[in-house]
């Protein structure tokens, strides 16, 4: 189950062919799933918040992340005959997953799952636990 549909994409200003998106938004829906402890997919609807965090992290993802790097490295420096160079910092791979991970945290804090169980909880029985406790 996706979590962002083609169609919330292209009204949220995407410009990814459905092809690309299809993969750009299976990458973001298992990072927000690894963080989320996979809470999203047993969700009744998909919150704003999440179909948001989706689309930053894709845009994120075609900049900093981990295939972007690989297939377009930033230069940082550039010397030829003493003539030298600087365009900026690049991120590492861990800066970049770091970043990412940061990104869904923004989006995500204070969001609950359909028990009231906060999406960025990561503890044992987080339903029963939760619901005894209101």
């Amino acid at each position: 189950m996706a979590y962002l549909t083609y169609d919330e994409y292209t009204e949220l200003g995407g410009t990814l062919n459905e092809a690309d998106f299809t993969l750009a938004e299976f990458k973001a829906r298992k990072r927000v799933d690894y963080l989320t402890d996979s809470r999203v997919a047993a969700m009744s609807e998909v919150p704003e918040a999440v179909k948001l965090c989706i689309m930053a992290i894709m845009k994120a993802e075609a900049l900093v992340g981990t295939e972007a790097q690989i297939q377009s490295p930033v230069a940082t420096s550039f010397n030829t005959d003493g003539y030298s160079e600087s365009y900026g910092n690049a991120l590492s791979v861990e800066d970049a997953e770091t970043s990412l991970n940061k990104l869904v945290k923004s989006y995500l804090t204070g969001e609950v799952d359909d028990y009231g169980v906060p999406l960025l909880y990561r503890g044992l029985n987080a339903p029963q636990y939760f619901m005894t406790q209101s």
